[in-house]
């Protein structure tokens, strides 16, 4: 090739970032946030941050915990395929702040961007993981709290000579902690399915050593050994 020529210049491929766009029956109106407007904010987002762009659609319930497009795009994230995943708000994302946190740890963990565009949580900025920090901040304290209430409770029926298995029901097989998980997923808004669900893909062992069911999940919330006292 003669000097001074210029070698062809192979272009730079953009990473991808996946907008992941959930519409729950029955709650665009709340959000403000509607189908049409959901892609338009996250592209408007990660096309500033120098992202190609895809988006990813999910429609289910607000109590539905399955979401199959939103697996699908964390698979693609894990692979590689793709470098960042955004979302318009936490609700559209997690089931639950649990989940959020596994999300988040995941995408540390990985190495591809986790974005909230409605809270500006970002993993890749020391505010945004600071907001995650929060959050899960915030979830073990509220364990705590319902873990204390319900140790009270017992104490209470001991202190008043409750004899368990006669008065006020059989005492609960399950290890207090896994009460407790119970009982801060019902808080946080979750079905018995959805509690079910979470409990299933957390490997929490149930009883007999089975899968979790909702009328297992109902039984323990509705044991009067279990029911948490309302907060003082």
């Amino acid at each position: 090739m003669p000097y001074g020529w210029d070698m062809p210049k192979t272009p730079i491929a953009q990473p991808l970032a996946l907008l992941y766009v959930r519409v729950s029956t029955g709650r665009q109106a709340k959000t403000g946030h509607s189908v049409d407007s959901q892609p338009a904010i996250l592209r408007a987002a990660a096309e500033k941050a120098g992202y190609a762009v895809e988006v990813i659609s999910e429609t289910g319930s607000g109590r539905n915990t399955a979401r199959p497009a939103l697996a699908a795009a964390m698979a693609r994230l894990k692979s590689g395929a793709a470098s960042a995943l955004y979302a318009v708000d936490i609700d559209r994302l997690a089931r639950s702040t649990q989940h959020l946190l596994e999300i988040a740890a995941e995408s540390k963990k990985q190495g591809w961007r986790l974005v909230v565009t409605s809270t500006d949580a970002d993993t890749d900025t020391h505010a945004g993981m600071m907001f995650f920090t929060m959050v899960a901040a915030f979830a073990q304290y509220e364990s705590g709290m319902i873990s204390q209430r319900v140790k009270r409770q017992h104490e209470a029926r001991r202190d008043r000579g409750v004899v368990w298995g006669k008065d006020e029901g059989r005492r609960s097989a399950l290890p207090a902690a896994t009460v407790a998980r119970i009982l801060a997923l019902r808080v946080e808004g979750l079905s018995l399915q959805a509690i079910a669900n979470t409990l299933t893909v957390e490997g929490v062992a149930t009883v007999a050593g089975g899968k979790w069911h909702p009328s297992t999940v109902g039984q323990t919330l509705n044991s009067p050994a279990n029911r948490a006292p309302a907060a003082a």
